[in-house]
């Protein structure tokens, strides 16, 4: 029995010294260690085709550490489809070359990737400098003031699917409690592809204006080259306003325009989105949101709906701060007679540390 109790004793003896040397040796403080959790998913009725599904639609997992008072990093993977193939260029019997745009991901739907790494400098109160795997920032304000992605997407993300990150650099600068700027030049192909043979580069910048806490709004503009030469450079307009007359309800719209989507010549697709929530209590919301979405010189083969409405409506209960249930309907009515609606009821989940 005492041979046990000496072997435990070596053994607790070994941990304690082993997990100081790796404190001496890494610096490595877990009070500076931040987690992050996001989990979106979804239970889902189509009315239309008489068909039910449940899946997850986001699975953020990963950590940010804050070196110091101006160092941090972020490292976060991601569940989707990591294969992904987009804008293929063929040659025909003639050695004609013909860009095809079909965007699709292969492999399962539950592989994790890397979504987020990153590397931030504060350089001081106002100024600000980030590189690497980063979140850009063409739809997060609009995002951030709808307060539902775990209910649906954002106009931009819903129907242009623009990745929300990239390799590359941002810059961000604070004039003054009004004027923020904000620029970045990243790959243009989203994190998990590498950058195109011939180094084509897409040109990010946003300006936010809050001109009070019941105000604020957003205009943005980025120019993303193709990797193929010839191809038009894909150009995105973007402006948004937000208004929160009191703590009980909000509005906001935003317009888009893309010209050359997908750098495709003259496919020109935009539209407009507003949205609005009530609170009815600390806990209990309820919003609607209305997206019109048009098109231009576009086909089939950009993989993008045709013109028509969406509507978005529904109830939020938070049984805790991190938790939110939803019950909400989404719908699709197009423009066109002959082209197919859509109705659905969704009960939808998100909890995040």
């Amino acid at each position: 029995m005492k041979r046990y109790y000496v072997v435990a004793l070596l053994l607790l003896c070994s941990s304690i010294v082993s997990a100081q040397a790796e404190k001496n040796i890494y610096s490595f403080d877990f009070s500076k260690l931040k987690p992050i959790v996001q989990v979106f998913g979804t239970a889902k009725y189509d009315v239309s085709n008489d068909k039910s599904d449940y899946t997850i639609g986001r699975a953020h997992l990963g950590f940010q550490y804050q070196f110091n008072e101006q160092w941090s990093a972020k490292l976060v993977v991601d569940r989707g489809r990591p294969t992904h193939l987009e804008n293929m260029m063929i040659i025909d019997e003639n050695g004609d070359e013909l860009q095809i745009v079909p965007s699709y991901k292969e492999g399962s739907y539950y592989t994790m990737f890397l979504k987020f790494a990153s590397l931030k400098w504060q350089v001081n109160d106002n100024f600000s400098l980030e590189g690497g795997a980063i979140l850009q920032n063409h739809y997060i304000t609009q995002e951030k003031f709808w307060g539902f992605r775990y209910v649906a997407q954002t106009f931009q993300d819903m129907y242009w699917h623009i990745s929300s990150t990239d390799l590359g650099f941002m810059a961000r600068y604070k004039l003054n409690d009004v004027i923020s700027f904000d620029a970045a030049i990243t790959n243009g192909e989203g994190s998990r592809v590498n950058q195109d043979e011939y180094g084509k580069v897409k040109y990010a910048a946003g300006l936010d204006v809050n001109v009070s806490k019941s105000v604020k709004g957003r205009l943005y503009y980025y120019n993303k080259q193709s990797g193929f030469e010839g191809a038009e450079t894909e150009q995105m307009y973007s402006f948004f306003l937000g208004l929160k007359p009191s703590t009980k309800y909000q509005i906001g719209t935003e317009v888009n325009y893309m010209e050359n989507l997908k750098n495709v010549d003259n496919a020109r697709s935009y539209g407009v989105s507003l949205y609005g929530k009530y609170s009815m209590s600390k806990q209990s919301k309820l919003f609607v949101r209305y997206d019109k979405l048009m098109n231009e010189g576009t086909s089939s083969g950009l993989q993008i709906p045709l013109d028509g409405n969406a509507i978005i409506a529904g109830i939020e209960y938070s049984p805790l701060k991190n938790i939110h249930l939803s019950l909400n309907y989404q719908g699709w009515i197009a423009d066109e007679v002959s082209s197919e609606n859509k109705d659905q009821i969704l009960l939808s989940m998100e909890f995040k540390l």
